[in-house]
């Protein structure tokens, strides 16, 4: 009996926690944006949150999280982990179990690249200065000897200790995926901090992540970079009405050199040890996570539209291909999100 007389009063108090979490959902948020420099490039977030100090604070968290994984994954910073690893060629080393799961998913999905892409990279991108900027064009016989240690079927990665054993002189080199990453890392903290947000929108250079939804309840606009115009340049716009997507950008537009009249872009084929020879001027992959759609984004550029298709189709991912003459090619299930706003570009 007392039981019974207890239940109006517990239906009460949850009707009010409704109540009250109703008129939280209800309340205008306010978009607080924030920019970083990180990972060798600007990194910029608008989150939506119901009051400017907890977008602050969270954007802040955000940061100091992607901080923590660049020290983690960065080739070139010395206090890294992946660059203390590099430095042990030749020996097993246990490596911290996140980053050993980064490189063994990288000598994955790079698997399907036909050779021309690796997570031992290092040797031959260092080679060209890729990873400082500070650009070369080797010789053919230091190109020679570099390809030789950009094989992953070099690389001993034992899942069941974390150890990982690279061949003398070898490199990883996670640039390709990192920015992706980072995009995971963002939105996987939006839904852990304590700062209650209902999006966020995040770019880390040519990887953008959305997460939650707008203030205003509109689906998503991600602009797509025109790869012949200036950096805030864009030719096309994405409409995503998902509540979580990954989108990445790579082309031949974003970091090249010009030595003796001929111009190099920074996607090498290491086939070849040469930048890729390719009509495609950029790829934007839409994907499921961070990490796969940064992958995605420059095996597609590598391999081509037409090998790219059944491994796009594989991972569930959608790609936009643009090309030199300025025509674009969108796979069936990105081509009705997409708007093209710059009419000297065509859709095929």
């Amino acid at each position: 009996m007392k039981t019974r007389q207890y239940i109006p009063v517990i239906c009460i108090f949850l009707s009010l926690i409704l109540l009250l979490c109703s008129c939280k959902n209800e309340e205008k948020t306010v978009p607080v944006s924030s920019d970083t420099v990180a990972m060798g490039s600007v990194i910029s977030i608008t989150s939506y949150t119901f009051d400017e100090t907890s977008g602050k604070q969270l954007n802040g968290e955000v940061f100091s999280k992607i901080q923590e994984l660049d020290s983690l994954i960065s080739k070139n910073n010395e206090n890294a982990a992946l660059y203390k690893l590099n430095l042990c060629s030749g020996a097993a080393v246990k490596a911290d179990g996140e980053l050993f799961d980064y490189i063994y998913d990288t000598v994955k999905i790079f698997s399907e690249s036909q050779g021309k892409l690796s997570a031992s990279s290092g040797a031959l991108t260092e080679l060209w200065g890729i990873d400082t900027d500070n650009y070369r064009v080797p010789s053919d016989e230091e190109i020679r000897n570099a390809i030789a240690l950009c094989n992953d079927t070099s690389l001993e990665l034992n899942p069941e200790n974390y150890t990982v054993k690279l061949a003398e002189g070898q490199k990883i080199n996670l640039g390709a995926v990192g920015k992706g990453i980072a995009c995971d890392k963002a939105t996987q903290w939006r839904m852990l901090s304590s700062q209650a947000s209902q999006g966020m929108v995040i770019s880390v250079g040519g990887s953008i992540a959305v997460s939650g939804v707008r203030d205003d309840g509109k689906p998503w606009k991600i602009g797509v970079r025109n790869p012949f115009g200036n950096q805030n340049d864009y030719f096309a716009k994405l409409v995503i009405s998902d509540s979580l997507a990954f989108i990445s950008t790579s082309g031949s537009y974003e970091k090249q050199f010009e030595k003796d009249g001929k111009k190099y872009h920074h996607i090498l084929d290491l086939t070849t040890g040469y930048p890729v020879d390719t009509d495609l001027v950029s790829v934007t992959v839409k994907a499921d996570s961070g990490f796969l759609s940064d992958a995605l984004s420059t095996l597609c550029f590598v391999l081509g539209e037409e090998e790219s298709l059944p491994i796009l189709e594989k991972y569930n991912a959608e790609a936009v291909f643009v090309y030199a003459e300025k025509t674009v090619s969108a796979t069936d299930g990105i081509s009705d999100s997409l708007e093209i706003v710059d009419g000297e570009f065509k859709l095929k």
